[in-house]
């Protein structure tokens, strides 16, 4: 239930960035797009419940390892804690933002508008404040996850907005003229500060798969590639195709692209939850390795294992047909336009890609 919590976080997020963003652009620069008002504040409301799953979760330990009362601990946690203090912090900016949309519907004012963007910008921040970077490295984690998250809720929001809420595919060539720089950039900075970020909680990568955490991490990087091969297809292939055929359809490919969005995400959410493996023997001691690893491990795991990626026949055969799989994802555009089966090998592709990856571990 957590990470569904922690997943419906991301899409409130990507909701009402992509929702606030799009609301400067000029009407003729992008599809006819309609979010029903009740979405965008049931998401702001989202954010408010969802963002306080991580207290309570961190109030019910603490209350069952220390034996002291609810309250107390809550109390402590809300006061002394990062995570406590950014909850109040997204709670207080919510209320705000749903009172300056409430007003702007009454009164119309643009400058509520911007407003608005303010404290959607001051809820990422907020966001990053309550990470795990930034209870472990201060200022020089909360930066980089902050711009990290901002990023990819620009990208994604966008796409999960227009893919989801257009009524049409007008001016779709002077949408991608903009949008489409725009996700480049997003995509250059979500992946320079997560690497940022992985070098700091994730010290040993290959080693770091015998835990959750690094197993949640290794399938969402998995995922980033059909991904991004789908981004591929949005930002080139489907401009090409429309100077030729006027009439096609983008919007399919668009949802295809944030579905597995969304699948990142889902990954995301999970790593959300564990333990960052900075200390891998101390997980294994105390939490135990991940399920995953050792549904293909054949070894003794001990606090001290060392593994390392080798070769194999079979290792080598699951990369090839993965890469086909790709290879298939985009010839899918090119000459079925299957939308359904490009998405099938996308996910093909993460399976083959991670079996390979991990039967090769000696």
């Amino acid at each position: 239930m957590i990470y569904l919590s922690e997943l419906l976080l991301y899409v409130c997020f990507c909701i009402v960035v992509g929702n606030q963003l799009l609301a400067f652009v000029p009407a003729d620069k992008r599809p006819t797009i309609a979010v029903p008002n009740w979405l965008i504040n049931l998401c702001i409301i989202g954010i408010a419940l969802l963002s306080f799953s991580p207290v309570l979760r961190v109030t019910l330990i603490f209350t069952k390892e220390y034996n002291v009362g609810f309250g107390t601990i809550f109390k402590g946690i809300l006061m002394d804690f990062n995570i406590g203090h950014a909850w109040l912090v997204t709670l207080f900016l919510c209320l705000i933002l749903l009172l300056v949309r409430i007003l702007k519907k009454i009164t119309n004012d643009p400058i509520l508008e911007y407003m608005g963007a303010v404290l959607t910008f001051a809820l990422i921040l907020a966001f990053g404040w309550a990470s795990h970077c930034t209870a472990s490295y201060g200022l020089k984690g909360f930066i980089p996850h902050a711009i990290h998250f901002l990023s990819v809720t620009i990208w994604i929001g966008i796409l999960l907005v227009v893919g989801w809420f257009s009524k049409n595919s007008d001016n779709w060539l002077k949408f991608l003229k903009w949008f489409s720089p725009i996700a480049f950039i997003c995509v250059i900075t979500t992946m320079s500060t997560g690497f940022f970020l992985m070098n700091l909680l994730v010290p040993d990568y290959v080693n770091s798969w015998i835990v959750s955490y690094g197993q949640a991490l290794l399938i969402k990087h998995l995922f980033i590639i059909p991904l991004l091969t789908f981004a591929l297809i949005n930002g080139v292939l489907v401009r090409r195709k429309l100077n030729i055929n006027p009439n096609f359809n983008p919007i399919p490919w668009v949802r295809a692209e944030s579905v597995m969005a969304l699948l990142v995400f889902t990954a995301m959410a999970v790593m959300g939850q564990q333990s960052t493996p900075e200390n891998i023997a101390a997980i294994i001691k105390f939490e135990k390795p991940s399920w995953l690893f050792e549904a293909f491990y054949n070894g003794k795991i001990e606090q001290n294992i060392s593994i390392h990626f080798g070769v194999n026949a079979l290792s080598i055969a699951l990369a090839i047909a993965a890469i086909l799989f790709l290879i298939a994802l985009v010839v899918l555009f090119r000459r079925k336009d299957n939308v359904f089966l490009s998405g099938v090998c996308g996910v093909l592709f993460v399976i083959c890609a991670y079996v390979s990856l991990m039967i090769g571990v000696v």
